[in-house]
């Protein structure tokens, strides 16, 4: 009775509303043993992220990170740790109040609070000179409509000019990444403190560009698919979105050979699915390193 009544009042972590409770039990069961690992493996030292407001799935990023470095996390904010990461998956963020209240802790990406379309084109525009925003009611041609809130996958072709403009929504130009017959490629780019660690191509179907459906991601060399100088420009482009950890996906128009930054995340999934085995293990030791030497050390 004892251990329910505790339990009852406090949880190890604050999980989504709709998780049963029993499986809030599995999951704190679970977490409770990782952490004791993780002590031993650590030298009988307790290493803990504080990942706030919301507690990460196991498909993202930074839970796999944090497992290869045998790093506790909590989302709870009067549990004890070592470091911060705002964790808030939403486009407009809105819970970074009792996080600037810890003043004696560095909160990465405190300030990532705006991943629209509509910001990331304003901040494009800054660091590149252009973008891909168009007018929709005047644009001739071929264009894109999406929606303006990030993680959608929504987008959709038209023949422009159009009549009206729906609100809440962006438009592009088309970007010409069609790379053969079959299939388009997306360049996502991780930054991890004003660093690309790695670059990932992920390839999907022609009929499916603005899908979450990728066919195959490879690992590959950054140098060999952007330049110095475009490197520098996804750097300032992020600094500027006050990106400290986070993914950018990036575009390449084989028409003008110029890159676009059409997405931020700032609570990235990863890596894809459809790596190998052998590169996705290989990813995460890379991303892992950077993060430790960026915030962990």
């Amino acid at each position: 009775m004892y251990f329910l009544s505790k339990y009852t009042r406090g949880i190890k972590n604050t999980y989504r509303e709709h998780i049963p409770f029993s499986e809030k039990v599995i999951k704190d069961i679970g977490f409770q043993l990782s952490e004791v690992a993780n002590f031993f493996a650590n030298g009988f030292k307790r290493k803990t992220l504080l990942v706030y407001p919301d507690f990460p799935s196991s498909k993202t990023t930074i839970r796999k990170i944090c497992r290869n470095l045998n790093i506790n996390l909590t989302n709870k904010i009067d549990r004890s740790f070592n470091w911060v990461l705002y964790y808030e998956d939403e486009t407009y963020r809105q819970k970074f109040k009792p996080l600037e209240a810890l003043v004696d802790k560095r909160v990465i990406n405190l300030h990532s609070r705006d991943i629209s379309k509509v910001h990331v084109e304003r901040i494009h525009r800054e660091i590149f000179g252009y973008n891909t925003e168009i007018d929709p009611l005047t644009y001739s041609g071929k264009g894109v409509r999406k929606s303006n809130i990030n993680a959608k996958h929504d987008g959709e072709i038209l023949l422009f000019p159009v009549a009206d403009r729906i609100a809440d929504c962006v438009y592009q130009k088309l970007v010409n990444n069609q790379v053969n017959e079959t299939e388009v490629l997306d360049m996502r780019v991780p930054i991890i403190n004003n660093k690309i660690p790695l670059l990932y191509l992920k390839y999907r179907k022609v009929t499916e560009r603005f899908k979450n459906t990728t066919t195959r991601t490879l690992l590959v060399n950054i140098d060999d698919h952007l330049h110095a100088n475009e490197q520098m420009q996804i750097l300032a482009f992020a600094k500027k979105m006050q990106l400290e950890y986070g993914e950018l996906d990036i575009l390449r128009d084989l028409d003008d050979q110029k890159i676009y930054i059409v997405d931020v995340n700032n609570t990235p999934f990863g890596p894809p699915s459809n790596i190998s085995k052998e590169q996705g293990k290989e990813a995460v030791s890379i991303l892992s390193t950077a993060l430790k030497e960026a915030f962990f050390d």
